[in-house]
């Protein structure tokens, strides 16, 4: 069972990259995109313990802790906030 678990786990893993990879955000420049700090507020008030936002592939990627504690990755249209994405790490 262990052995199951383990290959279930390491599977997870190895696709969380290509989430993000596959994401691409259609936006103008970046002078007209909400700002990181918006977007943290914003997310915090969500329930969400925002660590670091980056751009990726133009679109924004914020890391956080859920209200469970667990890490996800929330992939972020730049110029409304929304989210496009999604990906948790147990």
């Amino acid at each position: 069972m262990s052995r199951f678990i383990s290959s279930a786990t390491a599977l997870v893993l190895l696709a969380a990259p290509a989430f993000a990879e596959g994401m691409t955000c259609n936006s103008p420049s970046q002078d007209q995109w909400i700002s990181k700090e918006d977007l943290t507020s914003m997310y915090s008030g969500k329930g969400y313990d925002v660590k670091n936002i980056k751009i990726e592939s133009g679109c924004y990627e914020i890391y956080a802790l859920d209200t469970k504690g667990a890490r996800v990755e929330i992939i972020v249209d730049p110029m409304t906030g929304e989210q496009a994405g999604s990906e948790t790490e147990g």
